[in-house]
């Protein structure tokens, strides 16, 4: 083995102890999937050995799962860090789990709609249209998006956010306006997943878990979204993914950040260009596995 493959190894045997510490029934297998996903990234590979031990961890900590079925969690390259990242599935099956919410779905309100919204008592009036054709839905003007939860007792809260908000969550996102960018190939989903984070913050903050707190942490290190917009982003995004509203499968795109032969720059990548990859590259993570979880932790599993 290289002296790469060693230390990325080692710090994933490293972080194997403290998963096991806290979350001994899942440790073997959320290490199985971690090792899955740097087995396909050249990029995973070289991020510092601290930022490995400690993305991995957290992944017990959250009680979330790098299950690349699910698609709930992700390992990220950024700047030579590993990142753990939620989707926006993540972050409502944390919200589901831990008791907080029943249901979740975002709605994009178009200006020829009925729409009012009663801030006072959270109360929102919307009556949908519905556009004939593509083109003609994506040419009608939007005054605004917003989530609607129903929470364990029955009582369902909204949270809103206007257009010119959101353009500035937008532009927030470095690379915004690259034609790789989600915010062009999937802009009604960003537009949703928008306000469902900004919700999130509000649907935990009753008396949240640990490990809701933790995502929380995580959540608000990773992404401006969550805290005030004149603060300066970190540059750092949720995949995207809207279950709730709609199932779909991510563009074929024109270069591969699993290949350890490639020549993109992942430090001059948009967050948005890294997601559309990671996704691909998640999807494929099952496939053609050349080692086993025993072939990197061996006995220390027993």
């Amino acid at each position: 083995m290289s002296n790469q493959t060693n230390v990325w190894m080692q710090s994933l045997t490293n972080a194997y102890t403290k998963f096991e510490a806290i979350n001994p029934e899942k440790a073997k297998s959320e290490l199985g999937f971690a090792m899955q996903l740097f087995q396909k990234s050249a990029s995973l590979q070289k991020c510092d050995p601290q930022s490995i031990l400690n993305a991995v961890v957290n992944v017990a900590r959250t009680s979330i799962t790098l299950n690349p079925v699910m698609r709930l969690a992700y390992l990220i390259p950024r700047k030579n860090q590993c990142t753990l990242e939620f989707s926006y599935m993540g972050l409502v099956a944390m919200l589901r789990d831990n008791g907080c919410i029943k249901s979740i779905s975002a709605h994009i309100v178009y200006a020829d709609e009925e729409f009012d919204y009663d801030i006072a008592s959270n109360k929102i009036y919307h009556k949908p249209i519905f556009a004939k054709t593509e083109k003609e839905h994506n040419e009608r003007e939007m005054i605004g998006c917003y989530s609607r939860a129903t929470l364990p007792n029955g009582e369902i809260v909204y949270e809103f956010m206007p257009m010119w908000e959101i353009e500035k969550v937008k532009r927030m996102s470095e690379g915004s306006d690259s034609k790789y960018s989600a915010w062009q190939t999937w802009r009604d989903e960003m537009i949703k997943k928008s306000v469902i984070k900004r919700h999130f913050k509000m649907l935990i903050s009753g008396n949240p878990s640990e490990a809701l707190t933790t995502a929380l942490s995580i959540e608000n290190d990773n992404n401006p979204l969550t805290h005030s917009f004149d603060r300066k982003p970190q540059k750092k995004s949720i995949l995207t993914a809207f279950a709730d509203v709609e199932e779909t499968t991510q563009p074929e795109i024109e270069y591969d950040l699993s290949s350890s032969s490639t020549n993109v720059d992942v430090d001059k990548m948009s967050d948005d260009e890294i997601d559309l990859i990671l996704n691909q590259e998640f999807e494929q993570t099952t496939n053609n596995q050349n080692l086993t979880f025993d072939d990197v932790f061996g006995d220390d599993t027993e």
